[in-house]
């Protein structure tokens, strides 16, 4: 698409291909800068039910794996029915079915579906058959196969048997976390194998976001660095070295599988849900070999976490857990988890509604930032009283072959002023990084999930106030089948900071230039609204205010400088007798040898 435009504007325009890539690059750093700137337990009861009757979600090709152990005919096993036994604490309900220890269902007991608007029915991370987990030791045996008995439970644990192998698994008293121990005797010795596969299924607004938000994520045990299987485009597979866990995340919610002794390797692999199935996210796959080797009796330990991506929550596990939550990789992740997340969080404890708390922080970040705002300012209202003396250098060498000529003038111009036309850009640069981290900090905070403000119904998702099931070409594609009201204010706001910046900057290049640079810097918040319509609402809101609360102050820095008295201070400095720097003044006696020499050549 930019190479067919930027062939257009050169038959259209007669200019170069360098030319438009200038012109795209400042209108980018401008419009960037516009565009950034705008969340008692019940008694136990066993119950026993057909594997058959358990609710079948979605046909998964890739995780219907036979229960049968291999050399066992199905009629052997028809005298087996297996038990379905919840455990619980105040966060969450777990069911484990007697048919290899399998977790069937992870209701998370204080959140719900995006759909599920009278919040009647729990979370469910698995439902019925959508994942399969298993434990493959070296001689062969498997635990999915494996038919157990319930001989232990409690409100919070359960313990199997099936005679020769036993697995326990205790919910904590508080919390999403569960420990998971898989103890027996191995009649080879070797390194076991985990085999994990789920079919993630949709639990948000945005199926799009959701998708690109969810992946694996892994530790290292190297370095202890968490990485994260890339989540958007096309299907990812990968092998990584030793690491410590291993997560099936979605957008706001994660399965973390966490041995004691961490894995060997592991091949892990996604596949994106096609558009043809809404109900699903992706499809996770993993096999990892465990790095414990067993030899006759074994105990194999895991912790478990089945729960939601909040920062805090997961930071006390003391596990690196926390860094699942992707909020930019550098300086943007940096300022993302050390700035942007604890003031989020000291402003949540007064209890203040989410609307007012994204106002607070732009308050706060805009304030922090007013030094710099004002010295920018300061530096435009100089280059607008000099705007008549540049407009006379403008004609005075109007020529193309006079550029030079004028381009000195002008440059010296600012440099008797005190003036530069590169003032305003330390505060953009400034800003940047905190925009960045806003960009990442918003689609990736659950605790905006399911929350109001004025019209947005869940700030953690986009507010559409039209929508329509007609599939139009490119812009159903790009834009959404929807048009978000915070997304249209942020950016009629961006074109109308656009506006104002250009009345108070004066021109200093040629008018066909300036024509084309004023025509990108409309057309970029266009381009923006296309890419933002579909993401969050808190962020276009937050970005929608940045641009507000800087007219606002733009207008009450206007109202307390005087263009009269920066002119007059202007002139004295003019006046004040130049002193050369020691640069220049090197500079100067290089250009009087130069002289000298030449003259004495010409001499001889």
């Amino acid at each position: 698409m930019n190479t067919a435009k930027t062939n257009n504007m050169e038959q259209n325009r007669g200019i170069d291909k360098n030319q438009i890539a200038g012109i795209l690059l400042i209108g980018a750093i401008m419009l960037g800068f516009g565009w950034w700137q705008t969340k008692n337990s019940p008694p136990i009861e066993p119950t026993t039910q057909a594997t058959e009757g358990v609710e079948q979600v979605i046909e998964d090709k890739l995780l219907r794996k036979s229960l049968v152990p291999d050399g066992i005919v199905s009629s052997e096993l028809d005298s087996f029915v297996a038990e379905e036994l919840t455990i619980r604490n105040t966060e969450v309900s777990l069911t484990f079915s007697s048919a290899g220890a399998m977790l069937t269902s992870a209701a998370l007991r204080g959140y719900h579906t995006y759909d599920d608007t009278t919040k009647t029915e729990a979370l469910d991370l698995i439902k019925g058959n959508s994942q399969v987990f298993d434990i493959r030791l070296p001689d062969g045996s498997s635990l999915s196969a494996k038919k157990f008995e319930i001989i232990a439970s409690s409100s919070r644990s359960i313990v199997f048997s099936d005679g020769t192998t036993k697995v326990s698994v205790e919910l904590s008293e508080v919390g999403y976390d569960y420990s998971f121990i898989v103890s027996g005797t191995a009649e080879s010795s070797g390194k076991p194998e985990m085999y994990w596969e789920r079919n993630a299924l949709r639990t948000e607004k945005g199926i799009t976001t959701e998708r690109q938000y969810s992946s694996f994520v892994y530790q290292l045990n190297e370095d202890g660095d968490v990485e994260h299987l890339a989540g958007r485009g096309s299907d990812k597979s990968e092998t990584t070295d030793q690491i410590n866990w291993l997560a099936q995340k979605q957008r706001f919610f994660s399965l973390i599988i966490h041995p004691e002794q961490g894995f060997a390797s592991a091949d892990i692999a996604t596949v994106n849900g096609d558009d043809e199935d809404k109900n699903l996210v992706k499809e996770f796959s993993a096999t990892a070999r465990l790095n414990q080797t067993v030899s006759g009796a074994y105990t194999l330990p895991f912790e478990m976490y089945v729960g939601p991506n909040e920062y805090q929550l997961l930071k006390t596990y003391d596990q690196g857990y926390e860094k699942a939550i992707n909020f930019g990789w550098g300086i943007f992740g940096a300022i993302g988890r050390g700035v942007v997340v604890p003031i989020f969080n000291w402003l949540e404890g007064y209890g203040f509604g989410y609307g007012l708390i994204i106002f607070i922080m732009v308050l706060i970040i805009k304030l922090t930032l007013s030094p710099l705002t004002f010295a920018s300012y300061r530096s435009m209202a100089k280059m607008r009283v000099l705007k008549p003396e540049i407009d006379a250098i403008n004609e005075k060498f109007s020529s193309e072959k006079e550029n030079v000529q004028k381009q000195q003038a002008i440059m010296n111009l600012y440099r008797e002023a005190g003036a530069s036309p590169l003032g305003g850009c330390v505060p953009v640069i400034i800003q940047m990084p905190i925009l960045f981290a806003m960009f990442r900090f918003f689609p990736a905070s659950i605790e905006l999930r399911g929350e109001s403000f004025l019209w947005a119904k869940d700030l953690s998702t986009y507010d559409s106030i039209i929508s329509w099931s007609t599939q139009i070409p490119l812009i159903s594609t790009f834009f959404g089948n929807h048009l978000s009201l915070f997304t249209l204010l942020m950016t009629a706001s961006t074109i109308l900071y656009t506006w104002m910046n250009q009345q108070m900057t004066p021109q200093t290049g040629s008018s066909d230039q300036m024509k084309q640079l004023r025509v990108i810097m409309y057309i970029m918040p266009l381009m923006f609204m296309f890419v933002l319509n579909s993401f969050p609402s808190g962020l276009t809101y937050y970005y929608f205010l940045s641009n507000i609360i800087t007219f606002t102050m733009q207008w009450g820095i206007r109202k307390t400088v005087n263009d009269e008295a920066i002119l007059v201070k202007i002139e004295a400095k003019r006046a004040q007798p130049k002193k050369e720097s020691k640069f220049q003044q090197r500079m100067a006696e290089i250009q009087r040898q130069q002289n000298k020499n030449r003259s004495q050549r010409r001499n001889k």
